[in-house]
């Protein structure tokens, strides 16, 4: 399958000044951990211009969804759901195609999906975006967030297991 990335390959971390050791957001005081501190330099798709995150645990965790908050913009946050890139959500040589466009190594792989939160009348549904996920180089602590061309993935898949009333 072919693919194309949204940022040049090779995404290189901008220098940017040191992250704050806390940040208030609207989930509270947020203590930032610089080993979970990540540099996006294209940032996010209609988010250009927000580059570090700092991925956390949620106040009252829920499952295995985690925050991906702006280290520089407190009000911006996104919910996140952690890939096993095993877990074939995403086939292996898509991943491995996209992690040799960006320079990351296949070892330092880590996925993100995006979490978009639906109240609906049987309750709120969750469903993650496997169009366009964020690649994460764990050992550079730098990602992408990568498109994957074609129809082969969903923006919406829905998680079946994942419903609050």
């Amino acid at each position: 399958m072919r693919q194309l990335a949204t940022a040049a390959a090779n995404p290189v971390a901008p220098p940017v000044a040191a992250a704050p050791s806390s940040i208030e957001t609207r989930f509270g005081t947020l203590a930032l951990d610089a080993t979970r501190l990540v540099t996006l330099p294209s940032g996010l798709l209609g988010f250009a211009d927000r580059q570090r995150f700092a991925l956390a645990d949620l106040p009252d965790p829920q499952g295995a969804f985690k925050l991906l908050q702006s280290v520089d913009e407190p009000e911006l946050a996104f919910l996140v759901l952690p890939i096993d890139p095993d877990a074939d959500l995403i086939a292996h040589r898509d991943l491995e195609l996209a992690c040799q466009a960006l320079g990351f190594p296949w070892r330092a792989l880590a996925i993100l999906a995006l979490v978009t939160v639906r109240p609906e009348a049987d309750g709120v549904h969750f469903s993650i975006n496997l169009k366009a996920p964020l690649l994460i180089d764990t050992g550079r602590q730098i990602g992408c967030q990568h498109v994957f061309a074609g129809d082969a993935y969903p923006l919406r898949y829905d998680l079946p297991h994942a419903r609050a009333a």
